[in-house]
């Protein structure tokens, strides 16, 4: 980093401490550490070793293009920072967030550490294809996945990412969609398959104008509004407590008719596949067809028994 040149291979192997070995063995490692350098968002060099001789390559960091300016953070702002990297522990950008304090501590001689406290508030990404998406957006790629919508098809979509956001315990993927060039929401729980890369990095661009909270002021695509349940005397206690609950007439005394309404879509077909037997579902029809499709889901793998 402190070279005013570029650096050659063999300077490099001769002046960087960690190099030994056979040449295949530290052309193995150099590969290896520019990798792990480009991960950490540090950009490489790789120009002419000499301006008036272009045939040979040198290696340099350009320490302007990553540092972090010396900053002065208040100790508020410090906190708060500290809070908004220490949210993520557990979760899926925990590294990155700790990586940021460190370059905050880095530049600041005041600051002190925030250790967590039981009371603060923690991110959960369970979803396994969170951090995938993640570098997706980051890197600006096009990505391919099975999606299941909430009629309970499964089509494949192909998208271009650009924000991921949480919202009521569920987190969604903001992309536009190549087929109708337009900006639609998934639902990560609802993703079939883990996202494939099908294009290079910078692969698309994301206009000025573009403003994530467009798309999330009211995310209700997968609420159900009204639905109708048949459901035995007694069963169902967790789907009693999903949302606005009303007992309507039944004309079958084995058999509760009750009305729910704004309920999550995916929580309750859960709660019904669990119950099995004891509940069957009469309205929308888009719950039955879901509803259906998880018991012949359940049935092709355990057989009828």
């Amino acid at each position: 980093m402190e070279t005013r040149r570029p650096l050659g291979k063999d300077e490099i192997f001769a002046n960087v401490a960690g190099y030994s070995g056979t040449a295949e063995a530290m052309e193995r490692m150099f590969e290896r550490d520019k990798d792990d350098l480009r991960d950490l968002n540090i950009e490489i060099l790789v120009e002419a070793k000499d301006k008036y001789f272009d045939d040979e390559v040198g290696y340099r960091i350009a320490k302007v293009n990553f540092e972090m300016p010396t900053t002065d953070f208040s100790s508020s702002e410090i906190y708060w920072l500290s809070v908004a990297a220490n949210i993520w522990r557990g979760a899926a950008l925990e590294n990155l967030a700790q990586d940021a304090l460190f370059k905050i501590q880095s530049t600041n001689a005041e600051y002190l550490p925030l250790e967590p406290l039981a009371s603060m508030p923690i991110i959960q990404t369970s979803e396994p294809i969170f951090f995938a998406l993640w570098s997706s957006i980051n890197q600006k790629e096009m990505i391919s996945f099975q999606y299941k919508g909430i009629d309970g098809l499964i089509a494949e979509r192909t998208v271009a990412p650009y924000s991921l956001v949480s919202r009521r315990g569920h987190w969604y993927l903001i992309a536009k969609e190549s087929s109708s060039d337009e900006f639609k929401r998934f639902r990560l729980s609802r993703f079939q398959s883990q996202p494939e890369i099908i294009s290079s990095e910078s692969a698309f661009e994301i206009s000025t104008d573009y403003d994530v909270s467009d798309y999330v002021k009211d995310i209700s695509e997968h609420l159900i509004e009204n639905a109708e349940i048949l459901i035995k005397p007694g069963s169902g206690s967790a789907i009693r407590q999903l949302g606005k609950f009303e007992v309507l007439d039944s004309s079958d005394p084995e058999w509760e008719r009750i009305q729910l309404g704004n309920v999550d879509f995916d929580l309750l077909v859960y709660n019904i596949l669990w119950c099995g037997p004891d509940v069957k579902v009469l309205k929308p029809e888009t719950l039955v067809k879901s509803v259906t499709q998880g018991l012949s889901e359940v049935l092709s793998k355990h057989g009828a028994q």
